[in-house]
């Protein structure tokens, strides 16, 4: 009996042993002074995907390997630009608000979109002029979304705008195109809010 025993654990012990697997999702940290100095560390370490994670205001973003990350200066937008399609760059762009400067979420979405008035400055920005928008409806379950025509310096913009909520601040997903980049970028905004969710810190 005790050697059927002895046998049948050193069984088991064989059989966890050759049955472990190493994750192929390695954690890899390391600090950088720039985001071109951030790839550079990507590609020379082989890191093939880098995740943006934002602990304050709660999102998350798998980042493109096409996504062109740019200095904001604020603490409050992270993002970047697309690969230019005919000398264009389009931007995507993640703005994070404190909920304690809006009643509600509805407050919020009122202010960046409800608001906006055919032929006048939105509210935020006194350099555009409002040239229309359309309400798109819930985006796959993240947020509202809305498309806005916006006109700067003679020059035509199509944005599609997501509007949402985390556990501690209002987002505001910017989508920024001219009318002849829309449609050619609009799956890499698809591309991008597919690697995005929220947080629970």
């Amino acid at each position: 009996m005790k050697r059927i025993i002895l046998t049948l654990l050193l069984l088991i012990w064989v059989s966890l042993a050759f049955s472990q697997t190493k994750s192929s999702e390695e954690v890899k940290k390391d600090s950088y002074n720039n985001y071109d100095e951030l790839r550079e560390k990507q590609n020379k370490i082989g890191i093939e995907l880098l995740t943006y994670l934002d602990s304050t205001f709660n999102f998350e973003v798998k980042v493109p390997n096409w996504l062109n990350l740019r200095e904001t200066g604020s603490p409050y937008a992270w993002g970047g630009t697309l690969p230019a399609v005919d000398g264009i760059e389009n931007a995507i762009l993640v703005k994070s608000f404190n909920k304690s400067g809006y009643k509600s979420l509805a407050a919020f979405r009122k202010f960046i979109v409800d608001d906006l008035v055919f032929g006048q400055s939105p509210p935020w920005s006194p350099n555009h002029i409002v040239m229309g928008k359309k309400d798109l409806g819930e985006y796959k379950n993240i947020g509202h979304s809305f498309k806005v025509y916006l006109m700067q310096r003679k020059v035509m913009y199509y944005c599609e705008y997501i509007i949402m909520e985390t556990k501690t601040a209002y987002l505001w997903i910017d989508f920024t195109s001219t009318q002849e980049t829309f449609d050619k970028n609009v799956g890499k905004f698809d591309e991008f809010m597919n690697g995005f969710k929220t947080t629970n810190f």
